[in-house]
């Protein structure tokens, strides 16, 4: 199957992107937060830090807001740049099946 960049929606690029990396960066925010378990002041969101069970906690509560925060600006980076080539051209993009 062969997708154009013209046929992409804002909605559908948004949704591919945040599952991307909502999904994609859960992993390392898990190491993270458990290594946050084992090392004293890892995590400082305001003037103390934290560490143990708190810094862990603490961790994957930060993770869907980061997460969100970094594909908003990714998908508003490349409404951007499709915005610019799909008025010059279009850029086709070729599924495996």
């Amino acid at each position: 199957m062969v997708i154009n960049s013209k046929d992409i929606s804002k909605k559908s690029l948004f949704k591919l992107l945040l599952a991307g990396f909502g999904i994609g960066n859960l992993v390392l925010w898990l190491l993270l937060s458990i290594v946050s378990i084992f090392v004293g002041g890892s995590i400082d969101m305001s003037i103390e830090s934290k560490s143990g069970l708190a810094g862990f906690l603490e961790t994957l509560v930060i993770w869907p807001f980061f997460a969100l925060l970094w594909a908003a600006f990714t998908w508003l980076f490349l409404v951007l740049g499709l915005a610019i080539v799909n008025r010059f051209t279009s850029l086709t993009i070729e599924t495996k099946n």
